[in-house]
């Protein structure tokens, strides 16, 4: 398999996934004929899922910019790389259940527990599979390996940091 294949995987996943959040956002039927006032009121009781879906959007949004900073130093990979790349993938494809769950169920502590821990254990997964952790030991992965990355991509204090805000950002 080919790197570019692989990244265009990966960005499919992320765009799946983004998009299985918006197809919770819909009107209950009971919504279909109301006006003015009683549409609004509807529109209110549907916030909690309006806050699910945008905060799931940006916790994905946030794990793409960070997966695209790892997999832009990948040169070659093999078939380790490769599964775990797809268990990264897994989490990924999972944020649009517990969005909903959260997004039906607000005040359920159950649901926050589920929802909070999904994302918790996906962040955790992507701060391993970049090669860092919260103390700075660093791991042996893609930015980290010879095996994977190129000589020339600098040691962790050369590469400058990288985000949406950056206009200078090669992603």
């Amino acid at each position: 398999m080919r790197l570019e294949r692989l990244v265009f995987l990966v960005d499919g996943i992320y765009a799946i996934a983004m998009t299985l959040l918006a197809v919770e956002l819909i009107l209950p039927e009971s919504s279909a004929e109301l006006v003015g006032d009683a549409l609004l009121h509807s529109l209110w009781d549907g916030r909690y899922r309006v806050l699910a879906y945008v905060t799931s959007f940006l916790f994905i949004a946030n794990f793409w910019v960070g997966t695209l900073m790892i997999v832009r130093h990948i040169r070659r990979f093999d078939g380790r790389m490769l599964w775990i790349i797809l268990l990264h993938m897994l989490l990924i494809a999972f944020i649009p259940y517990p969005t909903s769950v959260i997004g039906q169920h607000p005040n359920d502590q159950v649901a926050q527990v589920f929802y909070f821990a999904t994302l918790s254990v996906t962040a955790v997964f992507l701060a391993l599979f970049g090669g860092t952790r919260p103390d700075g030991a660093g791991w042996s992965t893609p930015t980290s390996h010879r095996r994977w990355s190129s000589s020339s991509i600098g040691t962790r204090s050369q590469r400058r940091p990288c985000s949406l805000s950056s206009p200078d950002c090669p992603l």
